[in-house]
């Protein structure tokens, strides 16, 4: 039963307006953060008005939801801030399923993505039922008195009948008299009425998700029992004949393959001579494919895991046998497709993808070893919580360890060793890249036609880095906001640089040759 259904609605539409007022025709910053603490926060305010209290659990997730979502106002890197939301908004699903229980260390697998289609489908089914669960009030004279929210439910389905007729008009009105017409246009602009209607309406519609959303997470449908991860997600029916033959296959041919290929896996610079392949081309042709090899190998040692019938102990001992074999293979093609790009950097520097793909395979890595673990203490039904370990690791390391100025750090070495930099590269990194950037500017150890460059791409960043002060307070980021106020407090390094205007940015001119200072070519990320 319900106590403060008018409450749920009231939160809801503050935060389906916070939504529209922090993010309408405006870039994602702090905003992004102060959004996520006031839909957690009135979470966490409903509870107390219904006297639910949220479990400890649940205080950790929130934690690290707010963490996540600190990463948009403080980094400016696009796939950084991009795992960050992804991340954000699956812990806040994880949260709403388990804001009473804590039960989501204990999920399996499939229980993680089972429990955030239910918060979907109870935000979008939620506000149609709150009516029906909601308590009524009995009066006085023991007749049943509506709710607060059946009240005032009518005067809104006045005021949204009365909204276009009024608009209609208005605008007829304002065309017969132009006197009436002026007062119209100070107080309202008709040319952003459709605008008005379509904002008013789709804030309606986040509101009504919210509350379902709400109630998702304050009014659980009946008892829900304590998952046990080791219980099988489904009914296992493949034998272990089957299984067996399976795993052993594709552990003889990954044997196989290591055996006869382990010159060409490992054989660096000598293969590339002999077969006459690039360092892009050796990167490239195999990197993809072994990632995406280790990838489906891991989804097949879970799948069958899941699947297969274990009645007898040399079932059990053999699966685990040829798991561990698997996982061993994987652990060598995972560290073939590191060599391959730490080649491939060790020749043409670092870039986006490239660290990427470094920081993937590491924790890649780790997870291959918590499986290994794992079936060895036969707690496979665990494999789902080590996966949002890993995954929650993957975007904090991001996060942590600044990608563009880890690149900027690295190809300047490489530079400072003799090898060239690419300041057309440089350019196109987030402001993120600014303080490792002076911080080489201003390193009189670094050699100087280095530094030049180096000037250069910062010469770059004076033009295409904004004003914070002229851009809405919504989009405040910090890594933008230290990166303008470093660049303006060096201005005069800046003027020996000539930067010409060159649709559809800008160019830095050195030694004679117009570099771009900005330019998102995909085939520079590679």
């Amino acid at each position: 039963m319900i106590k403060n259904q008018k409450w749920y609605w009231l939160v809801a539409l503050l935060a389906a307006w916070l939504f529209d007022f922090l993010f309408w025709e405006k870039a994602s910053g702090i905003s992004f953060t102060l959004w996520v603490f006031v839909m957690l926060a009135g979470g966490y305010v409903l509870g107390a008005l219904e006297g639910k209290k949220p479990h400890r659990l649940s205080i950790l997730l929130t934690v690290l939801i707010m963490g996540f979502s600190l990463v948009m106002a403080v980094r400016n890197e696009p796939f950084t801030r991009a795992v960050s939301v992804l991340l954000t908004f699956s812990g806040m699903m994880l949260l709403v399923a388990t804001f009473l229980n804590g039960y989501w260390p204990w999920y399996r697998l499939r229980d993680y993505f089972l429990e955030m289609l239910k918060v979907i489908g109870g935000g979008f089914s939620g506000a149609i039922l709150l009516n029906s669960r909601s308590k009524t009030i009995p009066s006085v004279d023991g007749s049943v008195k509506p709710s607060a929210w059946r009240r005032v439910l009518p005067i809104l389905r006045g005021l949204l009948i009365a909204l276009p007729i009024v608009a209609v008009l208005s605008v007829l009105l304002s065309s017969a008299d132009p006197i009436f017409g002026d007062w119209i246009k100070r107080v309202l602009d008709l040319d952003k009425i459709p605008e008005y209607l379509f904002r008013f309406f789709y804030i309606a519609i986040i509101a009504a998700f919210l509350v379902g959303v709400y109630l998702k997470a304050l009014q659980p449908a009946g008892e829900v029992e304590k998952p046990s991860p080791d219980s099988p997600a489904v009914k296992p029916f493949l034998g272990w004949t089957e299984s067996g033959i399976i795993l052993g296959a594709v552990d003889l041919l990954f044997l196989a393959f290591v055996f006869i290929q382990v010159r060409y896996l490992f054989g660096g610079v000598n293969n590339i001579t002999e077969t006459g392949y690039t360092y892009a081309e050796y990167a490239r042709r195999g990197f993809g494919e072994l990632v995406a090899v280790a990838v489906l190998s891991l989804g097949l040692y879970v799948v069958l895991s899941s699947i297969t019938r274990m009645t007898s102990k040399a079932a059990k001992t053999g699966f685990t046998v040829l798991s561990i074999l698997l996982m061993v293979n994987v652990m060598v093609i995972l560290a073939s497709s590191l060599q391959r790009i730490l080649l491939y950097e060790n020749a043409y520097g670092f870039s986006k993808l490239r660290t990427y793909a470094n920081i993937g395979i590491y924790w890649l890595a780790a997870l291959i070893v918590v499986v290994v673990l794992l079936e060895l203490l036969k707690k496979r039904g665990w494999f789902g919580l080590a996966l949002m370990i890993t995954l929650v690791g993957f975007g904090a390391t991001l996060a942590l360890v600044n990608v563009d100025g880890f690149i900027v750090k690295r190809n300047v070495e490489r530079a400072r060793a003799g090898e060239e930099l690419d300041v057309a590269y440089l350019n196109t990194l987030s402001s993120d890249a600014v303080p490792q950037l002076l911080n080489f500017y201003q390193d009189e150890t670094l050699p100087m036609d280095v530094t030049r460059q180096v000037g250069a791409a910062l010469a770059c960043r004076v033009k295409i880095t904004d004003d914070p002060a002229e851009m809405p307070w919504q989009g405040y980021n910090f890594s933008q906001a230290r990166a303008y106020r470093l660049l303006q407090e060096n201005a005069d390094s800046w003027s020996q640089y000539t930067i010409k205007q060159a649709y559809p940015g800008w160019v830095v001119e050195i030694d004679g040759e117009e570099i771009p200072c900005e330019d998102f070519s995909l085939a520079e990320l590679d």
